[in-house]
Formats: structure tokens, sequence, C-alpha cells
């Protein structure tokens, strides 16, 4: 049986700071599609440090074959330079239970994962964990 994929995911690139707007829940087909059109951007920041700002819309739940595609993409993405991710829940029905949800893909994945309120502290807190990770490159 073939599945279509659930949720919208886009993307784009500002700074070493991979941006990714979605709206759930997903599920893994969206996820496996979200790669495939993303892929660009994954060889642009590869190699280099880089941090990831996720911005979501409704309810932000995986079902649990993309909880466990998520957790290897991450673990896949921190062997190429993936350093960190801030995310900003909007709009959301169970903002407790989505953090809960979340924090654990997140954890799993070995992700240094942080919640903003704003867009903009969000993107402040990954410049800082960027330019952090950089000086620990200069000075190793």
């Amino acid at each position: 049986m073939k599945f279509i994929p659930h949720g919208k995911l886009s993307a784009s690139i500002e700074d070493d700071i991979f941006i990714i707007d979605g709206t759930g829940p997903w599920n893994k087909e969206a996820l496996e599609q979200a790669t495939r059109d993303f892929s660009a951007f994954h060889q642009e920041l590869y190699g280099k440090k880089w941090g990831v700002l996720v911005l979501t819309h409704g309810d932000p739940i995986h079902t649990p074959d993309a909880s466990h595609f998520l957790i290897d993409a991450i673990k896949t993405d921190k062997k190429h330079g993936r350093i960190s991710t801030a995310l900003v829940i909007k709009d959301c029905d169970d903002i407790k239970f989505a953090k809960i949800h979340i924090r654990d893909i997140y954890h799993k994945a070995g992700e240094n994962l942080q919640f903003f309120k704003s867009e903009q502290s969000a993107k402040h807190w990954l410049q800082a964990q960027l330019s952090a990770a950089n000086k620990l490159v200069i000075q190793g």
C-alpha cells in the first residue's frame, strides 16, 4: 500500500542556518519527500558548521515511523556539521505535549535543541551556537 505524504515542509538557507517551515502533523512519506526536495540545501551545508531553525504551524506531531526517520536524518546531518536546532511552535493546540514529543525525538538523535517564542530569538541563539562552534574549530 502506498501512502500519501501528510504535512507540509519548505526550506531555505540563511547564514549557515537551514530554515525549515512546516505545517504538521507529518508522516514518514512527507519527511522522505522533503529529504529529496532539500538535498541541494544539504549539499550546500555539509562540511561546514550549521544550525537548523524549525518553524512549525499546527500540531508538530510525527507518526512513529516519521519519528524514527527524523532521528536517523538528524544523526546523519550531525556527521556532516549540524550542531544545534532552534524550534518555534506556532498555532498549536497542545504546546506542552508537542514539546515533550519533539524533545524526545531530538534527544534520541543526540541533538542540542532549544525552544523559542520568536524566530528572532531563535536565530540569535543559533548564531551564538555557530560562532562558538566555529571558534572551537579555529582553536582546535
